[in-house]
């Protein structure tokens, strides 16, 4: 009878203890739930508030905010990128190491290792080996591998939009257009500079002060490193160049002429390899974390800008800065993987170099050479050539009462996004000079857009900011047939910046018999500001019946006089849409041609 009383006794003590146990794990696992759920917490945030950044941008740069985000991104990347490695490099490979550790574990528990192991004896040692935490050959190759072959595919997927002229070429015209728009002489003089840093004279001459220094210095796997890194890439570009064969930008949008190909970007490639390189180097072999991180960010920034320079004046297109970007950093890449398993191996070990100066010998040779090769630079620069004088473009030739036909058929019929999507289309024609043009706007009370650039957005933020008005204020650039618009004209509605008529206008390669130039147009009416869907802030929102703007243009135009209103064409079918901040639109898809009358062209003779 007592054993049959102890029997649920000790049944009852040992559910006891098994909730106890469980109670406690779960309190053990409490605080990491609520750690990872922070994190992803913050992850949230941060990809919210990235998203929400860009959408800003979007409301009031238009196709120039892809632009200012790479940019912005690139020089974050540059500067905090080489912080975050040198600082917490160890941290961040510990939580790694935790990371796989704790999930080696769980997938070591489910058995399945030990059953492919039975199976796959070979395989599974040599995945063990690729693996294993401290060996050359082992986790931080495979990572090295892994790295090379993501970097590899983005060099491939580059080449092939290239190569297949998609989307991603048309883009590559439109930025171009687009950054045409930003050019001063002063900005020309600095890019000019930049780019003349990633030359080959530059390249190879500091490749040669700093092969003389790590002679001196004892250090020959360097030497054998940097000789690799500017080898590797300067063939494998000009192997490619050559393959590909893709023409440079047009010399119309040039700021100075180069020959060769276009893709990839030597300058581009050949600076991420040497300033790479160098970089990585110079971090190993020094003590203090703050001049590694000041190595890093230089030659991160200086890599970047090269490219910019490249992309800015003219001479490439943004794909073959990214690919040669690419390329760099991919032989770079190779480097660091080669130098850490021969470091780690030992082999080909200069144990006693023939030669080897002593560090503070070392250091004054090295400023001397570099004082040297600055001087060597000032006296080689030259300024950046003038402009070259603008290629007439020949105009094709049409009878006045041929025009109608040739918007139809012959001219394109939608704006577009930086990214090609169609947008609002063409509801205006005018046939004139561009004298004419602005004569009969300014006379209509009509304004000119200044172009757009930062003080220009600045002003009109400031503006609406502060409730003014704001006539020359700029109008967001769109795109037909990959060029940005040539004009734009503003009508403010009151004295703020917050209501506007504006209007923009395109040049064609067609004029008629008289020498007067076809031109396309697209009107919208800014009616005021609101909370933007996507951003919650202040922004223009263009009223969606743009037929209406289209008609208070041309009886704008007409009440000033000397317009003559010729015809109506029906270019697209009627259809909503939205334009590039996400207003929605509607039109009936005609086009209003407007002529200036020959009287007054006679006055203005003027050939666009």
């Amino acid at each position: 009878m007592k054993q049959r009383s102890e029997a649920p006794a000790r049944s009852r003590d040992h559910s006891v203890e098994q909730r106890t146990e469980g109670g406690g794990a779960r309190r053990r696992r409490l605080p990491s739930l609520v750690l990872v759920s922070l994190t992803l917490l913050a992850l949230a945030f941060l990809f919210g508030a990235g998203w929400w950044s860009y959408r800003l941008a979007v409301s009031w740069l238009g196709p120039f905010a892809p632009l200012a985000v790479a940019l912005i991104g690139a020089i974050a990347l540059a500067t905090i990128g080489p912080a975050l490695l040198v600082r917490y490099g160890a941290q961040v490979r510990g939580i790694f190491i935790q990371g796989a550790t704790w999930l080696w574990a769980r997938v070591e528990a489910t058995g399945i290792l030990q059953r492919f192991a039975a199976r796959y004896p070979r395989l599974s040692h040599f995945l063990a080996a690729r693996i294993a935490w401290g060996s050359a050959t082992g986790l931080s190759l495979t990572i090295g591998l892994v790295a090379l072959v993501v970097i590899g595919q983005s060099f491939l997927e580059l080449l092939l939009d290239v190569v297949t002229d998609s989307r991603v070429a048309g883009t590559d015209r439109r930025i171009l257009h687009l950054v045409e728009t930003l050019r001063t002489p002063e900005l020309d003089q600095f890019m000019y500079a930049l780019t003349y840093l990633g030359s080959v004279r530059v390249i190879l001459t500091l490749a040669a002060v700093v092969v003389i220094i790590a002679l001196l210095a004892g250090r020959y796997t360097d030497v054998v490193l940097l000789f690799l890194a500017l080898a590797a890439s300067e063939l494998f570009v000009l192997a490619t160049k050559t393959l590909v064969a893709r023409p440079r930008p047009p010399l119309e949008d040039a700021r100075i002429v180069q020959t060769g190909f276009s893709f990839p970007s030597g300058h581009a490639a050949l600076a991420a390899a040497f300033y790479g390189t160098l970089a990585y180097l110079l971090i190993r072999a020094l003590r203090w974390d703050t001049l590694k991180v000041i190595v890093g960010s230089v030659a991160a920034l200086l890599v970047v800008a090269i490219g910019i320079s490249r992309v800015y004046l003219g001479v490439h297109y943004p794909t073959d800065v990214l690919a040669g970007w690419t390329l760099g950093v991919f032989w770079l890449a190779v480097i660091v993987v080669t130098e850490h398993v021969w470091a780690a191996r030992a082999r080909f070990h200069f144990s006693r170099p023939p030669l080897r100066l002593s560090r503070p010998f070392t250091v004054v040779i090295a400023g001397v050479l570099t004082l040297v090769s600055v001087a060597y630079f000032a006296v080689t620069y030259t300024d950046i050539p003038p402009p070259s004088p603008a290629v007439a473009q020949t105009a094709t030739m049409i009878a006045p009462a041929e025009v109608a036909t040739t918007v139809e058929t012959r001219l394109p019929h939608y704006t577009e996004g930086l990214t090609g999507r169609l947008q609002e289309p063409v509801s205006l024609v005018f046939v004139g000079t561009r004298a004419q043009i602005e004569e009969r706007f300014r006379a209509a009370g009509w304004t000119e857009a200044q172009p757009f650039g930062f003080n220009a957005v600045l002003g009109g933020v400031t503006a609406a900011l502060g409730q003014r008005g704001d006539p020359a204020g700029p109008v967001t650039p769109s795109f037909l047939a990959e060029e940005p618009n040539t004009l734009a004209f503003n009508l403010p509605v009151g004295a703020t910046f917050a209501q506007r008529h504006h209007i923009r206008i395109w040049s064609t390669s067609f004029q008629t018999n008289d020498g007067r130039p076809i031109w396309l147009a697209t009107a919208s009416f800014d009616q005021g500001f609101e909370l933007a869907h996507n951003t919650w802030l202040p922004t223009h929102q263009i009223a969606p019946d743009i037929d209406t703007e289209r008609a208070y243009v041309v009886n704008s135009l007409q009440t000033a006089g000397d317009v003559t209103q010729s015809d109506t064409v029906q270019l697209v079918p009627a259809e909503f849409g939205y334009n590039f901040d996400g207003d929605p639109f509607f039109t009936d898809g005609q086009a209003v041609l407007i002529t200036l009358p020959t009287a007054l062209y006679a006055l203005q003779p003027e050939i666009h």
